[in-house]
C-alpha cells in the first residue's frame, strides 16, 4: 500500500494482512503465503472472533482474511460488521468452507470485498489478497448471481411480511407469539384474561391470514416472515 510522503521518499509498502482462522494448519499456510509473497506481510494471526476484533484495533491491517465459522460467540460475520461499523478502508476477504447462498449473500451484505473457498490453492489465495488489497472486488460471476438472487428473494419476503403484518391485529400478533412459545389455548386465555372460545377464534383467524392449517405451520411461516421472535 502506498503511504504519504515526498516523491523522493514515497515507497509502496506491503499489504499488511490479519489472518482470522481457527484451524492451525490452514492458519500456518496463510502465514507462509503472506511471508513468501512479494507485496504481502503478516500483521497478525488469530483463531477466534474475540481475538480478531482486538487484533484489528491493535494492528489496523490493510486486509483481513476472515473465516466465517469461528469458535466462541463472535462469528466471522460479526467481526466483519464490527470492522465496517468504524472503518470502510480496511478490506475484507472471506475464506471459508461455506458455499451456501445465504453465507455468500450475508458476506456481501456486511461489506466483504471478496469471497473464496478454502479449497482454493495457495497461489490463488495470495493473488486474491493482493487484488483485494489493491481495491478490487474478488467474487466469481456465480457468487454475484447468487447474491442478486438472494437479494430478490429477500425483497419478496419483505413485501410478503409487510402485507401479512398489516392484516394482523395487535391482539393476533400477541397470541401468535404465545402460540410460538408453546402455550395452550387455556394458558393463553389465562394470560390475556380472555375466554377460551375467544382465543380459539383469534387462532382460527391467524391460520386463515397466514394461509396455514395448524400451529406448527403457523409458527414456521410467522418466523420466516419475521413476525415472531423464537428466542
Amino acid at each position: 500500500m502506498e503511504r504519504s510522503g515526498s516523491p523522493e521518499t514515497q515507497v509502496a509498502e506491503d499489504v499488511r494482512v490479519l489472518v482470522v482462522e481457527d484451524h492451525p494448519v490452514l492458519r500456518g499456510v496463510l502465514r507462509l503465503a503472506c511471508e513468501h509473497t512479494p507485496g504481502l506481510s503478516l500483521a497478525d494471526e488469530v483463531g477466534t472472533g474475540e481475538e480478531a476484533v482486538e487484533a484489528y484495533h491493535r494492528t489496523r491491517p490493510d486486509v483481513v482474511v476472515l473465516d466465517l465459522s469461528l469458535p466462541g460467540e463472535i462469528q466471522g460475520l460479526d467481526v466483519a460488521r464490527a470492522i465496517r461499523a468504524e472503518d470502510r478502508r480496511t478490506r475484507i476477504l472471506v475464506l471459508t468452507a461455506r458455499t451456501d447462498e445465504q453465507a455468500i449473500f450475508e458476506a456481501i451484505r456486511v461489506g466483504a470485498d471478496g469471497y473464496l473457498e478454502k479449497t482454493s490453492g495457495v497461489r490463488h489465495i495470495a493473488d486474491a489478497i493482493r487484488r483485494v488489497g489493491a481495491g478490487e472486488r474478488v467474487f466469481s460471476p456465480e457468487q454475484e448471481r447468487v447474491a442478486l438472487g438472494e437479494l430478490a428473494r429477500l425483497a419478496v419476503r419483505s413485501r410478503e411480511a409487510s402485507r401479512v403484518r398489516a392484516s394482523l391485529t395487535d391482539r393476533e400478533l400477541e397470541i401468535l407469539q404465545l402460540v410460538s412459545e408453546g402455550m395452550t389455548v387455556k394458558q393463553i386465555a389465562k394470560r390475556l384474561h380472555l375466554s377460551g372460545r375467544t382465543v380459539e377464534s383469534h387462532i382460527a383467524k391467524l391460520y386463515r391470514k397466514l394461509e396455514v392449517r395448524n400451529r406448527v405451520q403457523a409458527v414456521s411461516r410467522a418466523a420466516a416472515l419475521g413476525l415472531i421472535d423464537l428466542e
